[in-house]
This record gives structure tokens, sequence and C-alpha cells, in this order.
């Protein structure tokens, strides 16, 4: 497993990745399940966030 390195990551989540993926020779069904779960994990951070926020 390889940590991605991604330069604009302002969340600072980790991505890593069996070998390196090439997005731009993935088929649209990878891309898409790539692309889906990255907003999934974005998503879970941001509503944690939001419910730590509220906690205060």
């Amino acid at each position: 497993m390889r940590e991605i390195e991604v330069k604009d990551n302002p969340l600072g989540i980790k991505v890593y990745a069996v070998g390196e993926p090439d997005i731009d020779h993935m088929t649209e069904e990878e891309y898409n399940l790539f692309a889906s779960s990255l907003a999934m994990r974005i998503n879970d951070y941001f509503t944690k966030q939001k419910e730590e926020n509220d906690a205060v």
C-alpha cells in the first residue's frame, strides 16, 4: 500500500492505494467509485466536525 500525496489538501486527508492509481486511464466505473468514495470520506469529515462544534 502506498500513500498518495495530494498537493492541495486543506483537510489533511491521507489517501492510500495499492500500487499507483492512474486516474487518466481508469474506466468510468472505476473513476466513479474512486470519486464517490472520496466524497463520502469528505462528507463524513464535515459531519463529524459539525457534531463536535455543536457539542461545544
